[in-house]
């Protein structure tokens, strides 16, 4: 078991009690819950955790503020901490949390320490932080409440613990990393989309994915002849693919139907079975795996981009576009 301390931000008084003890530590590890964040104007930020330690790094007892993203609360008070330039700020797929932060509150995050990207630099092939804090922590996260309903208020016990477990451990693994030597760097782009309509108290209703696309090798994205040049990406309003994003519209083109969106982000990187599994394996290879923020900022950007929509009954199901380039690009048997 981790030994840390979990309180939950509810009101603003607690809020602006905790941001000074969050300025005064040495480090802080974020990590964030989202609802709706297959839509970039539905979307909210439902939780922000901070881990931290009160004391020098690596001695203190872990805390965690589990900070209420739909109470009402100003998040502006977190700019001070996550802004400061001297106080290291640990995240795991900071282009993930760090961007949301942004987009929905105007913090820009810095400095980061991208605990994927290290491993990634590392040239570890599994670096979800699932797969990272196993290998480098020895712990085995419980990912029952990826697929709880943040909205949800009261919050569970169970989900305030996963909540916390999630940024306490992301703090380990940072400690882990700097004594192997590996550098995460990474900096907030400065301009960033923002949704249409500002994060409210509530959260609004569920509405057609949006994001951001993914980066890395790619399939070019065109449904023309063969013998005429595809026009730029950009003004076919299409995203680029990496391998993970091919997996994921494979996934949808061949199961149509069978995947919420939060229920194909959450199992595509560890339910390697079936027709599922031969997909991801074939493309990025079985020692390799998907981070889950990772498999919803794919989602939402192809379901902007008309390659996946969403049915009526929410289950995710690949365009006429989207299966075209599926089968362009799916490996053979």
């Amino acid at each position: 078991m981790v030994d840390h301390n979990v309180e939950y931000i509810g009101n603003q008084n607690s809020l602006i009690a905790v941001v000074e003890r969050l300025t005064a530590a040495p480090v802080l590890a974020l990590d964030i819950e989202t609802i709706n964040w297959w839509n970039r104007d539905a979307e909210r930020v439902a939780l922000v955790q901070l881990a931290f330690r009160e004391e020098e790094r690596e001695t203190g007892r872990i805390q965690v503020a589990v900070i209420d993203g739909l109470a009402g609360l100003d998040l502006s008070a977190l700019r001070m901490p996550l802004e400061m330039s001297l106080q290291i700020k640990a995240i795991h797929n900071a282009s993930y949390d760090a961007v949301r932060l942004a987009r929905h509150f105007n913090i820009f995050t810095s400095p980061i320490h991208d605990t994927m990207l290290a491993a990634r630099r590392g040239k570890e092939k599994k670096c979800s932080l699932q797969a990272q804090v196993a290998a480098h922590l020895g712990i085995l996260l419980d990912k029952a409440e990826q697929r709880g309903d943040w909205s949800r208020r009261p919050l569970s016990d169970e989900q305030l613990n996963y909540a916390a477990l999630d940024a306490t451990c992301t703090l380990l693994l940072y400690e882990k990393q700097i004594r192997r030597g590996l550098r995460g760097d990474y900096e907030v782009p400065r301009r960033i989309e923002k949704p249409q309509v500002r994060q409210s108290k509530l959260p609004l209703a569920e509405s057609p994915l949006s994001g951001s696309p993914l980066r890395g090798e790619t399939f070019r994205v065109s449904v023309l002849p063969e013998n005429l040049p595809p026009p730029p990406l950009e003004s076919q309003g299409l995203p680029e693919l990496d391998c993970a994003g091919l997996a994921l519209l494979g996934i949808v083109s061949e199961l149509g139907g069978r995947y919420s969106p939060e229920q194909l982000a959450a199992s595509v990187g560890s339910e390697r079975i079936g027709m599922a599994g031969w997909i991801v394996d074939g493309l990025i290879g079985v020692d390799a795996d998907i981070d889950e923020a990772v498999a919803k900022q794919g989602i939402a950007a192809m379901c902007e981009s008309g390659l996946m929509q969403i049915s009526l009954s929410r289950r995710l199901e690949a365009t006429a576009t989207g299966m075209d380039l599926w089968q362009q690009n799916k490996p053979r048997r």
